[in-house]
């Protein structure tokens, strides 16, 4: 939070005076994509919670698709992921009661908005969502008969095969029903750009656009500052370490927002979210790695109940080989030459332990330490004034900009000033204008007098 706050991959379209859709999309988003990963939190048997928390996400998935186009990347993340888990074996009545109940509400408010309308029942770009939500209750409809009793596991492929056959053929023939009757809609030029290139979309108006063209990595530096360096370490924590059926859709979004923003500079707006919050897991782990070594803090309330049963329970089983070991000695001299010698043991022992203990939390406090004071906090402070600097750069408007060609010559860009001056001069008083964001303008003058 503290980093999504200021950074400049989010500041670009929140900043005081941007009036874009995406301003409001972003929260939008972000609470849609929280509600999905909050879903699946638990073991897979937490149905009852994974509904509810569903539902939240389906809502918000409406309040997206009523505020910004980027609905349907959106849509297609969540698909994606569920089909991942699904693919991975971490299918679970959480995962599907989850996408259900997303896909259901969400998909029926989203149809009630009338830019939508049934554009995520026939939409080519919205498609893919469908069929993921039509497998998992078919993989739902077979993992019930499985475990209604005892299937082996030939028999569980025999039934998959067939149940995923029937399926196949019936939507092929839905499909050949349909096509020729033109049900189904074309894909967007805005999505073939992001597959071809920018230049070959077919629509004028997105190929001539500077912020469809492909993003440099100097771009991300600009826009990200140090999340660039520090992003990937959370990512590789998750996958390596803290991957689960929640935190796996992280590694999901950064790989579709790289993708997507290599693409198109604009989208670096998505990376914004996910850039901050693998920082937020890298330098958390930190944080949580240097507090152990000042106590035996975990955070979590599940781990430390764990660590408190694990322990009870090595108490028990010492205290009973204990007792089993004094009634085997027969010999009570034996026994207690044994439990001298036990207690030399483990007193040497334990001073070793105590020492080793001491040393390592000791050489994390100074790792952290040095951390701390000789990179977090001056970069820190680095990062809050570039962005600050930038925002304030974004928050200013201006008519006249300094740009570079492509072999390097500086220009001054003068359209606007060009066009207001134009528009003075050749149009009436009273005369209308109607701009197309940047890419073009309409003009039309009084009564039956286009211009």
């Amino acid at each position: 939070m503290a980093i999504m706050s200021v950074v400049p991959a989010h500041l670009m379209r929140s900043v005081g005076g941007g009036y874009d859709n995406e301003s409001v999309a972003m929260t939008a988003m972000t609470l849609t994509f929280w509600l999905w990963m909050r879903s699946l939190r638990g073991d897979g048997s937490s149905t009852g919670s994974a509904l509810r928390w569903g539902v939240a996400a389906g809502i918000a998935y409406f309040y997206m698709a009523a505020v910004w186009g980027g609905y349907v990347f959106v849509i297609n993340l969540i698909g994606v992921h569920a089909s991942l888990l699904v693919a991975l074996g971490r299918h679970s009545p959480k995962l599907h009661r989850a996408y259900t109940s997303f896909y259901l509400v969400g998909t029926f408010l989203a149809t009630r908005v009338p830019v939508v309308d049934m554009a995520p029942l026939k939409s080519m770009e919205q498609l893919g969502p469908l069929v993921a939500f039509v497998a998992i209750q078919l993989v739902e409809f077979c993992e019930s008969r499985r475990r209604k009793g005892t299937m082996e596991l030939r028999k569980l492929w025999i039934l998959r095969i067939k149940v995923f056959g029937a399926a196949a053929i019936v939507a092929v023939l839905i499909g050949m029903a349909l096509w020729p009757t033109g049900y189904f809609g074309p894909i967007s030029a805005r999505v073939r750009g992001l597959f071809v290139e920018h230049t070959k979309t077919g629509n004028p108006l997105v190929d001539s656009v500077a912020e469809h063209q492909p993003a440099s990595s100097q771009a991300y530096v600009q826009y990200l500052s140090d999340a660039v360096y520090i992003a990937p370490v959370g990512f590789a924590l998750v996958a390596l370490f803290y991957f689960h059926d929640s935190s796996s859709f992280l590694l999901v979004y950064g790989m579709a927002a790289y993708f997507f923003s290599h693409k198109m500079v604009r989208l670096i707006l998505l990376t914004s979210p996910i850039a901050s919050s693998m920082c937020g897991v890298a330098m958390g782990r930190v944080v949580g790695w240097a507090l152990t070594a000042v106590s035996d803090y975990r955070p979590g309330l599940g781990d430390f109940a764990k660590g408190l049963f694990n322990e009870a329970d090595k108490a028990v089983e010492s205290m009973d080989k204990k007792g089993k070991a004094d009634d085997n000695d027969g010999d009570g001299k034996g026994k207690e030459q044994n439990q001298k010698n036990q207690s030399k043991s483990k007193s040497g022992d334990s001073a070793l332990s105590i020492l080793r203990t001491f040393l390592v939390r000791l050489a994390r406090i100074a790792a952290f330490y040095y951390l701390l004071t000789v990179h977090a906090l001056p970069r820190s402070v680095a990062f809050r004034s570039l962005s600050h600097q930038l925002a304030r750069q974004m928050s200013h408007p201006t008519i006249l900009q300094k740009a570079k060609t492509r072999s390097g010559a500086e220009v001054i860009i003068d359209d606007y000033r060009d066009a207001y001056l134009w528009l003075k001069t050749n149009t009436p008083e009273d005369a209308r204008i109607m701009a197309w964001w940047d890419y073009g303008y309409q003009i039309t003058g009084i009564g039956d007098r286009p211009r």
